[in-house]
């Protein structure tokens, strides 16, 4: 149901697609079938009718062919593809399971093709493959919405534990997989990342000496980072053992065992007793699932103090997505992230944070910052192709040289974004002058 949840809120009208594939297909669907049931005796006939029509509509209207020079940039591996798609478009949700399987290739560069020429023969119509897919993921034993512990864990595992050097691959040597922040477009990666992390402690006021969580740590630059440049106690909670790991040996290397901590544990696990100055979730909220949203914002607000700050940077969905915005993103479901369904347009996010007793200080949209970040990593990846292909496979080398390249075009063009929110709780005593002085004074009685 997470899914369906999604595409209400991503919907601004009843004609957007989200709406369309999670509501009104299967309520067309029905009707035509329940319509035309109605009309005949309960028999053989009956029954086949619907289907015949359905797929005439699907097959020779909704998938009418369309037009299309696709060998000027596709190479069929595939005689049996070649055949169907020869001289017309191809549905976007079947080019990448394709090329993802080695059965086409592009006639140049990923990114550079997808960018600039990806209408000329691509089109974003859905397959009975993806519905295939969605049906699936109203079952718990296919879903990748099911969000226990144990479900989380997996997850995390699949994906982070492949091995640190998949990851410094394309990451290059700061280790951080979330969104950099350029202050100019001759930044260096690097440089963008420590920008990003310096704006994160500035934005929570984090001074000397205080204790700050950084819950979904990754390979814990941030919380490192927040005990080098800025003097606090910092504690990282991550479910990934090899970035656990690679925390514990950076913290040995840099001489900070005495000022970070690493938990390897699931944010629901986190110590109760346990309360911080300064907390900052970096592109790990999405992963929660809508479902356990205000467990995990409650959760963070039991954990900080009372005159707190805390920092939410969060992957994003645009508000009234088309086929295009709606085809990357159930890619990235499927085959990336398969738990990150808490990706929603802003005012979700919003509204979950103060249902949660948050007052929301600052909003900031980073989105075309990602799209730079991810253009870096891009690179990165492809320049280490002669390594990483023959250890980890074709395909797992091809899937994220497509996840790469088309996150570019999305973040670049708004199909997605990402949102650093800063809020406090929601009390009469919060010291709000903090905001206008910028310096955290007026602390509240009882500490």
């Amino acid at each position: 149901m997470e899914k369906v949840k999604i595409g209400f809120s991503m919907s601004s009208r009843w004609t957007d697609p989200p709406m369309w594939l999670t509501c009104i297909i299967p309520y067309i669907l029905f009707m035509i079938y329940w319509t035309l049931s109605s009309l005949f005796a309960l028999d053989l006939v009956s029954m086949v009718i619907p289907y015949v029509v359905s797929y005439v509509l699907w097959n020779f209207v909704y998938h009418k062919s369309e037009p299309a020079d696709i060998e000027k940039y596709v190479v069929f591996k595939n005689q049996d593809i070649k055949k169907m798609y020869s001289g017309i478009k191809m549905p976007m949700v079947e080019f990448y399971e394709y090329f993802i399987e080695g059965e086409v290739e592009l006639k140049g560069d990923c990114l550079e093709i997808l960018d600039k020429h990806r209408d000329e023969f691509l089109n974003y119509k859905t397959t009975t493959r993806q519905i295939r897919w969605l049906i699936e993921q109203f079952f718990p034993q296919t879903s990748s919405s099911f969000k226990d512990k144990k479900a989380t864990k997996k997850e995390i595992a699949d994906h982070y534990d492949r091995g640190n050097d998949f990851f410094a691959a394309f990451l290059g040597p700061s280790m951080v997989y979330t969104s950099g922040v350029f202050e100019g477009l001759d930044k260096s990666l690097e440089e963008a990342q420590f920008k990003k992390m310096q704006m994160i402690c500035e934005k929570v006021h984090l001074k000397k000496g205080e204790t700050f969580l950084d819950i979904g740590c990754g390979w814990g630059t941030l919380t490192r980072h927040a005990a080098k440049e800025f003097g606090a106690k910092a504690t990282g909670v991550t479910l990934s053992v090899e970035g656990a790991s690679w925390c514990n040996e950076k913290n040995k290397e840099e001489n900070l065992t005495n000022d970070v901590d690493i938990l390897c544990m699931d944010y629901r696990d986190i110590p109760k007793d346990k309360k911080f100055d300064k907390i900052a979730s970096i592109e790990m909220a999405e992963h929660v699932g809508l479902t356990n949203f205000q467990l995990y914002l409650n959760g963070v607000k039991n954990l900080m103090h009372d005159d707190g700050i805390f920092l939410m940077q969060v992957a994003g969905l645009r508000q009234g997505s088309n086929w295009q915005d709606v085809a990357w993103g159930l890619f990235m479901s499927k085959y990336i992230f398969p738990g990150a369904d808490a990706s929603t347009p802003l005012n979700w996010y919003i509204h979950q944070c103060e249902l949660a007793g948050f007052e929301v200080h600052s909003v900031e949209t980073i989105g075309r910052h990602y799209s730079h970040t991810l253009h870096r990593w891009y690179d990165n990846w492809m320049s280490n192709r002669a390594t990483m292909e023959p250890k980890y496979s074709s395909r797992l080398f091809r899937l994220w040289e497509i996840f790469l390249a088309w996150s570019v075009v999305a973040a670049g063009q708004g199909s997605a974004t990402c949102y650093q929110i800063a809020m406090h709780k929601n009390l009469y005593k919060y010291p709000r002058d903090r905001w206008v002085t910028n310096e955290k004074d007026g602390f509240l009685e009882g500490r």
